[in-house]
Formats: structure tokens, C-alpha cells, sequence
């Protein structure tokens, strides 16, 4: 019977190719695979690359929203009665005192019309103690900051996230309006950081412990977005703000709490500087004199420690 070669041949063939194809796919996966994950987690970064542009847009349009002036104007009332004491030294005020003083502070927001506008439910007080909290509690980014873009715009919407909108646009009318007793009122509050820990039987309940707020302190000192919120503030408010900052990061070095090693000399100069020139500090004198005194304390310190045996 004859034979039928053509047929067996015919299977063989299909048979054959396919198995060099199979083999050729499979050292193609073997050889890429690296490269096929790498497709894989391409994919993975440019979706998590999309969401972070998307965040830092969203951060931008609030940075924006924050540096236009108020839709209406702000103006500071002619006359006012103002029960903020004028004094500037509190440091041998006792805490019955100095719990005083506070709570005439906030009696004395709660009767301008401009903070009943914003229809605090439960009074300035206990609306201020709970943006304190909030801020305390939700610190801003200090180490680290430039690594990220991010983290640089999260730092100059700090407290806008943190706060929101109406508690920003509150704060900065109060400072607006209050402009002539803000020295008076940091000097007070300065104080109750450094001794309301210490007062049984007072109506203040705000803490202001020293950690949380040398967070702060090194915010507005060592950072991008902490300079970026300075620089849109007044000459008023910023030398304020950069006095307190260096009298915490002195008090940090004293109690050794100054975990990100923040050199206190150079902010201190700058800080004395501006002060020197500036036309708008009331107690303009008594920032000098105690900035003076760091001066010479710093530096006597340093001077001790480079010399020998020291």
C-alpha cells in the first residue's frame, strides 16, 4: 500500500513553527521582563505624577485666593475703646493676672462688630482655643521642605488648609483692626507660653507648650513656605512674628529641644537689622535691648567653645 508522506508532513510543519514561536515568546518574556514591569510601573508613576499636579494646582489656586486683597475693603475705626493693657512687660505678672488681661482681651473682640459678622457660636475664646488646637495639633513641614514641591506649596497653604477660608479672612481683619495693640497682645500671649502651664484656677484654657510651637518658630524661620507667608505680610506684623520666632528658638536651646539644630545667630542678626530700621514698632526700644542681650549671650557662647580646653 502506498505511502502518504505529504500528510505527515504537513502536520509536522505547523507543529514545528509553533514551537519556535513559543520558544522565541517565551526568551523574549524572559529576556524583557524587567522591561515589561518597567511598562507596568511607568504606568503606576504617571497616574501618581497626574494626582500630585493635580494637588499642587489646587494648591496653587489657594495660594492665589490668599494673596488677593479682601473683596471689601478693611478700615480701622477712628475711635475705639481698647482694654488690651498698653504695657509691654508681663514678666512679673502673676497668673491671676495674666488670665485677666487675657480674658479682657477676648471680652473686648466679642464686643466689635466686625468679629459678630462672623457669627462665632460659642464666642471668640473658645473659637480662638480651637484654632490654636488645630494649628498645634497639625504642625507645618520644617525638615526636609525642598524635597518636594509639594511639600513646599502645602507649606505656603499651611494655614489655610488648616484653618479655612473664613478663619484666615477673620485673622487677617483682626490684625488689620487691631494693628495698635498687637505688640501688647503677642507680649501677653508670649508670657502664657512660657508660665500658663504652671496656673491652677484660671479661666484661660489655651496651652502653648514650647515643642509645638518651636515647630512654628522654625517654620517662619527656616523655611520656604514660612518666608513666602512672612513676605506677604506688613513690616508690623512680620518683625513681630520673627521677634517671637527667635525668643522661642532661644528658649528651645535653653530647655535643648531644638531638634532640627536651628542656628539661631544668623536670624538673630537679620532680625536686629530690620528692627534698627524699622519705623513701625511701638516698643521698638525693648525688642533692641532684649535682642541685644541675645547677642552678646550667643556670642560669649561661642567664643567659649572654640576656645581651647572649651
Amino acid at each position: 500500500m502506498p505511502k502518504k508522506p505529504q500528510k505527515q508532513s504537513s502536520l509536522k510543519t505547523p507543529l514545528i513553527v509553533l514551537s519556535i514561536l513559543a520558544l522565541i515568546l517565551g526568551l523574549t518574556f524572559f529576556l524583557n521582563k524587567d522591561f515589561l514591569s518597567g511598562i507596568f510601573s511607568y504606568k503606576e508613576i504617571e497616574k501618581e505624577k497626574q494626582e500630585l499636579e493635580e494637588k499642587v494646582v489646587t494648591l496653587e489656586k489657594q495660594i492665589e485666593e490668599l494673596t488677593e486683597p479682601p473683596s471689601q475693603a478693611v478700615t480701622v475705626p477712628e475711635e475705639k475703646e481698647v482694654v488690651t493693657p498698653a504695657a509691654m512687660d508681663f514678666s512679673n505678672s502673676t497668673c491671676e493676672e495674666l488670665d485677666q488681661k487675657i480674658q479682657e482681651f477676648f471680652n473686648y473682640l466679642d464686643s466689635q462688630p466686625y468679629i459678630a459678622s462672623y457669627n462665632l457660636e460659642k464666642g471668640s475664646r473658645a473659637h480662638f482655643k480651637e484654632i490654636i488646637e488645630k494649628l498645634l495639633d497639625n504642625p507645618p513641614i520644617v525638615a526636609r521642605e525642598t524635597d518636594s514641591l509639594f511639600t513646599i506649596l502645602t507649606n505656603t497653604a499651611h494655614f489655610y488648609r488648616i484653618l479655612g477660608k473664613n478663619n484666615v479672612l477673620m485673622i487677617r481683619e483682626m490684625i488689620i483692626r487691631e494693628a495698635d495693640i498687637l505688640e501688647a497682645t503677642f507680649a501677653l500671649f508670649h508670657q502664657w507660653s512660657r508660665v500658663g502651664s504652671q496656673c491652677r484656677d484660671v479661666q484661660t484654657e489655651i496651652r502653648l507648650p514650647l515643642p509645638k510651637l518651636y515647630e512654628y518658630a522654625g517654620f517662619f524661620l527656616n523655611t520656604l513656605g514660612g518666608q513666602s507667608y512672612l513676605f506677604r505680610r506688613t513690616p508690623h506684623i512680620r518683625l513681630l512674628i520673627k521677634y517671637y520666632s527667635v525668643m522661642v528658638i532661644d528658649r528651645a536651646n535653653a530647655e535643648v529641644v531644638n531638634r532640627y539644630g536651628i542656628d539661631i545667630v544668623p536670624h538673630l542678626e537679620s532680625l536686629l537689622n530690620e528692627m534698627e530700621i524699622s519705623e513701625t514698632m511701638v516698643y521698638k526700644e525693648q525688642y533692641l535691648r532684649k535682642l541685644r542681650e541675645l547677642q552678646n549671650k550667643y556670642q560669649t557662647y561661642y567664643e567659649e567653645r572654640e576656645a581651647p580646653g572649651g
